[in-house]
């Protein structure tokens, strides 16, 4: 397993397809803007083990975006919380072999103790159990999705 973390400046084009497929893969985020989403993240982070097999970011939230998620969810301090965690997918056929472990153990270290927010579907215990294994907090209350019928639970980590 080989775990590559680099700036999307520093990712070549087949880097960054790489990226966008497996996160388009996801299918919980908004298609319009995603490739330039992607160019204006901190970190992106890869998982390889022949190909890439997972992904995730520590992202660049722009103040609008993270103003709707703190008022909806009812929490507070949005200031503290300069960066957001995302995008994080293990493809399908990888689930359950430690992938996603290993892709919160890479980006914990690259935030290097700064503090960030992240969201999950409120139904996908898995990302729930990793976020409480690497020392994120819930924050607030569930709230509706603007990309879907389902509802999203705010953590944090500070």
């Amino acid at each position: 397993m080989e775990k590559i973390i680099k700036s999307p400046e520093d990712c070549n084009d087949a880097e960054l397809q790489s990226f966008e497929k497996l996160v388009t893969e996801g299918g919980e985020v908004a298609l319009a803007g995603l490739r330039e989403r992607i160019q204006r993240a901190e970190k992106l982070v890869f998982i390889n083990d022949g190909e890439c097999v997972a992904v995730g970011a520590i992202k660049n939230p722009n103040s609008g975006y993270k103003a709707r998620v703190f008022e909806k969810s009812g929490a507070l301090d949005q200031a503290r919380y300069e960066y957001e965690l995302g995008w994080l997918y293990v493809s399908e056929a990888a689930r359950g072999k430690g992938y996603g472990r290993a892709l919160m153990e890479s980006i914990i270290h690259s935030l290097s103790g700064r503090s960030c927010f992240a969201t999950t579907r409120e139904d996908n215990g898995s990302m729930h159990h990793l976020f409480n294994r690497f020392g994120f907090s819930k924050l607030g209350q569930p709230y509706e999705s603007e990309n879907g019928n389902y509802s999203l639970v705010l953590y944090a980590i500070p």
